[in-house]
């Protein structure tokens, strides 16, 4: 069988290269604005990321906050604690006590409920649904607050206006 011209050819052999070199094609600009505004829209990502985060931790740390009643109902607990730290160290008597006692819850309503209960009766500070607690300690208070002589305790009238002021809403 004969063999093809084709086969027996030399093999071709590629064209020279020119003279001159030529340069790669040139990028558009509107790659390099397009990178710019990647790199825009990742830096807000980020930015954004940032301050949501710190605005939830902000709120949460907000909440984790005492209330304005959560401080005044510290304060008040504080000043109950001092009559009984006083009564207890030999500084205050009963009766003393048991005035400052007084005196002390019902600055109490005052600064929680903005009345203004310093002077009101026992039947007033009953009658109102949020003094009623508060009026029925005062009112077991006066006994032992103005009698000369008394049964009660200062340390069980001092728990009592612990559990009012704990439990006030």
């Amino acid at each position: 069988m004969p063999v093809p011209d084709l086969l027996l050819a030399s093999p071709m052999l590629a064209e020279p290269a020119p003279p001159e070199i030529i340069d790669p094609p040139q990028y558009s600009v509107a790659w390099i604005i397009l990178a710019v505004l990647c790199l825009l829209v990742i830096t807000a990502l980020v930015l954004g990321t940032l301050k949501i985060t710190r605005a939830i931790e902000k709120r949460i740390a907000f909440r984790r906050r005492p209330s304005d009643v959560e401080n005044l109902k510290a304060e008040f607990l504080r000043a109950v604690n001092d009559i009984a730290d006083r009564h207890d160290a030999g500084d205050v008597g009963a009766r003393e006590g048991h005035h400052e006692l007084t005196g002390v819850m019902r600055r109490f309503v005052r600064r929680t409920t903005g009345h203004d209960v310093t002077s009101q009766d026992i039947t007033t500070l009953r009658a109102d649904p949020r003094t009623r607690e508060v009026g029925t300690l005062i009112a077991d208070l006066y006994e032992p607050d103005f009698a000369m002589a008394s049964d009660a305790d200062l340390r069980e009238s001092v728990r009592r206006a612990r559990e009012v002021i704990r439990q006030w809403s």
